[in-house]
């Protein structure tokens, strides 16, 4: 169940994030999936709405409880992370080292997104995804909140 924990929690973080710019919200998805190509963690935790890190911090309780098996499950990802710091980490630490990996950037090499129709309900806002992924492809909606004058993603319709 921890080992399912912690790969659920890894591909959350790979597909949470957005918006520090205060564009639009498809600017802020393609700005998102830009810092998570480059490996800028930091910059794309920036991203994340307030509700995504809460969400990441309960998942990270659950990591937490092993900090052995965590890491040696993420070093086999090529994610070096000493056992000793996991219990001490934030979210906002945790997932921006996550989408800092080698592993992850270089996974993220081959994906592709497109922005399709963006429907604004005052500070919410849902933003249609074309998404291409390891010879997948698929459309899914992303739900995008407004935060400090910031389109931050809330959550991903994503089932890759």
């Amino acid at each position: 169940m921890k080992t399912f924990a912690l790969s659920s929690f890894i591909l959350l973080a790979v597909f949470l994030a957005c918006g520090e710019g205060g564009g639009n919200p498809g600017d802020a998805v393609t700005e998102m999936f830009d810092a998570i190509q480059s490996g800028d963690g930091a910059r794309a935790v920036s991203f994340m709405s307030s509700s995504a890190l809460t969400e990441m911090d309960v998942q990270l309780d659950l990591i937490k409880d092993n900090p052995e098996m965590a890491a040696t499950q993420l070093a086999s990802m090529g994610i070096e992370l000493n056992a000793e710091d996991i219990p001490e980490m934030t979210a906002r630490e945790f997932t921006a080292a996550l989408m800092s990996s080698p592993m992850i950037s270089g996974m993220m090499q081959s994906a592709e997104i497109s922005i399709g129709e963006v429907t604004i309900d005052g500070d919410l806002a849902r933003v249609e995804v074309t998404t291409s992924f390891m010879g997948e492809t698929e459309t899914n909606t992303i739900d995008v909140v407004r935060e400090d004058g910031s389109w931050k993603v809330t959550e991903f319709g994503m089932s890759m």
